[in-house]
């Protein structure tokens, strides 16, 4: 290559550029932080990000490809709104998913099991004491994961990481329910106790009564964006 040949990005460099931003970008739709049906400009978000239009058109499209995003005929693109029919349909599969996961996880044996949930539940309440939606998230994700984990099913992880990919939507509206997530530390309380006594059934029980309820409070919310959308 000649010496007078301009530097231009890595393939590597690229690559690493989009992921930033894919990861950025679908942090603040999760989080609630970009509305439902809010427009997502190139050129506003390559401005936000500091990144050129390339890695962030790649971006948008990855989102867009999840679900995440929509595009809009000589529109562009918007985060999704909320699908009263799509979130009844995957909560329903996910209870499901979450009371075998708990299940098995009470029959593993895992010494350890009971004390790590107890630890991330009280991250995720102190998380909510400061307001910090982005710690609240991680440590119910965390709280899930090392739950499955303790399941020991591969076909049952290829699952639940599937619909939890597909419900990630739906998270941000968690924050306009008021006390879910007070609600969310004390279900959670009641399936790490059924883990500590080793009561399958009871641990299943109140694994699907917690994504029962909290998918009930999500259907309000998309009841009430459903009729502010038709009232504009």
């Amino acid at each position: 290559m000649s010496e007078d040949t301009p530097d231009r990005p890595s393939p590597i460099q690229h690559r690493k550029k989009a992921d930033l931003a894919y990861e950025y970008l679908r942090e603040q739709i999760i989080n609630g932080n970009y509305a439902p049906g809010r427009r997502m400009t190139l050129a506003d978000l390559s401005q936000e990000l500091g990144l050129s239009h390339m890695p962030v058109r790649e971006a948008l499209l990855r989102l867009e490809r999840e679900g995440l995003l929509e595009s809009e005929p000589h529109k562009g693109m918007r985060v999704v709104r909320l699908s009263l029919r799509d979130a009844q349909e995957l909560f329903e599969i996910r209870r499901e998913l979450e009371g075998l996961s708990a299940y098995r996880a009470a029959l593993s044996g895992d010494r350890e099991l009971p004390g790590d949930l107890e630890a991330i539940n009280a991250d995720f309440a102190d998380a909510l004491a400061r307001s910090d939606f982005t710690a609240m998230g991680s440590a119910n994700w965390m709280l899930h994961r090392r739950m499955l984990q303790a399941a020991d099913s591969v076909q049952l992880t290829r699952l639940l990481e599937d619909h939890w990919a597909s419900s990630s939507r739906y998270r941000s509206g968690y924050r306009l329910i008021p006390g879910r997530a007070q609600h969310t530390i004390a279900e959670h309380a009641d399936i790490i106790a059924a883990i500590r006594l080793g009561d399958a059934e009871a641990a299943r029980a109140a694994a699907r009564e917690h994504i029962r309820r909290a998918g009930l409070e999500l259907e309000a919310i998309v009841l009430h964006e459903q009729s502010r959308k038709d009232d504009q």
